[in-house]
């Protein structure tokens, strides 16, 4: 009687063992999102706002490819035409989402947008769900803002960032 309960218990752990390592499986690469972001300035509100120190902005290390893709290109020159807020950065590129809690993300130089005053990375990751962040220092005019933030997203669904001197719009879509 003692092996088929013993013989059960190996099952539930090899079972146990089978379901926390999926996580550790690396996403297949049909499972690929552009990702697209417009960095802006409002410089109206520059008077009002804290400083941020300068962060660290590791983990650089996911696989992006750029796309010609601008589906917020409208967005991006209703911004350019307002008064008071000057776009910054606009980019797309296509990558296979990161796993959850992972913080691995892609670095503004190598999405090309560093010579712009924006540093840090955006990061895509997927457990159960799907989430987008932000952790960039946009230093601009002799002032150093940092914008942080990780999100539940929809694919197809328009983001923003908020920030008092500092904008985001994101749009993450299946495929790339």
């Amino acid at each position: 009687m003692k092996a088929p309960h013993r013989t059960i218990q190996r099952l539930a752990a090899a079972a146990l063992l089978l379901l926390a390592s999926l996580a550790a499986i690396p996403q297949q690469a049909g499972n690929r999102y552009t990702v697209e972001i417009v960095v802006f300035r409002n410089g109206a509100q520059a008077g009002a706002l804290q400083q941020s120190a300068a962060t660290q902005s590791g983990g650089d290390d996911v696989v992006a490819s750029a796309v010609a893709t601008r589906r917020l290109a409208t967005a991006a020159g209703r911004l350019r035409a307002a008064s008071g807020i000057r776009v910054l950065a606009h980019t797309a590129w296509a990558q296979a989402p990161a796993a959850w809690n992972s913080r691995r993300g892609v670095s503004a130089t190598r999405l090309g947008i560093a010579g712009s005053g924006v540093a840090g990375k955006v990061i895509l990751e997927r457990g159960q769900f799907l989430h987008l962040g932000v952790d960039l220092i946009v230093e601009d005019g002799g002032q150093r803002y940092r914008i942080h933030e990780v999100r539940r997203v929809k694919p197809d669904e328009t983001q923003y960032f908020d920030h008092p001197a500092v904008g985001i719009l994101a749009l993450v879509t299946a495929g790339g």
